[in-house]
């Protein structure tokens, strides 16, 4: 009788040609993957490292532009003045507001289409511009804070204002004559006002009348931080929805608050002791007549 037979599992190398293809093979195999691990982490650096602009239009997204995008298309500048944010002469780095607007819309931003830009920050601070000021010199958005290896903090907000920040150098191009200086800017979006804002529009009144004059000033001041009807910032609290203010304050007690905000609590709101009697009789105006006209 045949003795049982012996099952040995031994690896034959008898094609030595065949091994080593199939070395070659592996070894291509873990460099490929390598490869790829470092495409996405520079990939994921450069997200890290380039923060990015959002362009809008009415809107609608039409293109994002991150920080290397910027510096390679736009002519960058070093600036030098005293910044009211801080309270004292800062340096930053940064590009023109125009050249910025050439780059996200081309000559469109210049178009009698559209009425206003709107800059919104990461925080969902909103401020809205007319272009016409956007085609003044002395506005930039700057990127890097030359006193500092990072950004400064603004003491009395407890935060950085980069990676992008909107300024103006100009002595009397501050927030009290309507110029927007948002900072931790995400998104520029170019409209329309009255189209997409149309909740806090006040139609069928005259551009003389104290009700579109108040409008005009929470257009330009209060917008940035309120809503009308749940358009606008979203920082402060809705002024018309589900009530309005003026419903539940007095005539007396609205502008005063208007006026001195820190004189009666701790808040981000800013004091407005530039606005007359009359500016702020139109607010009220605006804010009953708001109140009046909304859909219930």
């Amino acid at each position: 009788m045949a003795g049982p037979t012996k099952n040995t599992n031994k690896v034959s190398f008898r094609d030595p040609d065949k091994a080593a293809r199939s070395l070659l093979i592996l070894i291509a195999v873990i460099m490929v993957s390598l490869l790829i691990i470092n495409i996405l982490q520079d990939k994921d650096s450069n997200i890290t490292q380039y923060p990015s602009l959002k362009f809008l239009i009415s809107r609608v997204i039409v293109k994002d532009v991150n920080l290397k995008d910027l510096e390679e298309n736009i002519e960058t500048h070093e600036i030098k003045f005293h910044d009211p944010m801080y309270k004292k002469e800062k340096s930053y780095k940064g590009f023109k507001v125009q050249d910025v607007l050439e780059l996200g819309f081309g000559d469109e931003w210049k178009s009698s289409e559209f009425t206003d830009v709107v800059f919104e920050a990461l925080d969902g601070y909103v401020s809205v511009s007319p272009v016409s000021k956007l085609k003044q010199s002395g506005g930039y958005i700057v990127f890097s804070d030359l006193d500092f290896e990072e950004w400064e903090q603004i003491s009395i907000k407890e935060v950085t204002p980069g990676p992008f920040y909107l300024v103006w150098t100009g002595k009397d191009q501050t927030t009290a004559n309507k110029y927007p200086w948002p900072w931790q800017l995400s998104s520029i979006n170019l409209i329309k006002f009255e189209d997409q804002y149309s909740p806090v529009f006040p139609s069928g009144v005259s551009k003389n009348s104290s009700v579109y004059k108040g409008y005009e000033i929470f257009k330009g001041r209060c917008v940035r931080c309120h809503s009308m009807n749940g358009e606008g910032g979203k920082v402060g609290p809705d002024l018309n929805a589900p009530q309005s203010i003026v419903t539940y304050r007095n005539a007396y007690m609205i502008k005063e608050f208007i006026k001195n905000p820190s004189k009666y609590r701790y808040t981000q709101m800013p004091d407005y002791p530039d606005l007359s009697e009359r500016d702020l009789d139109n607010l009220l105006a605006y804010f009953r007549y708001m109140n009046e006209t909304k859909e219930n």
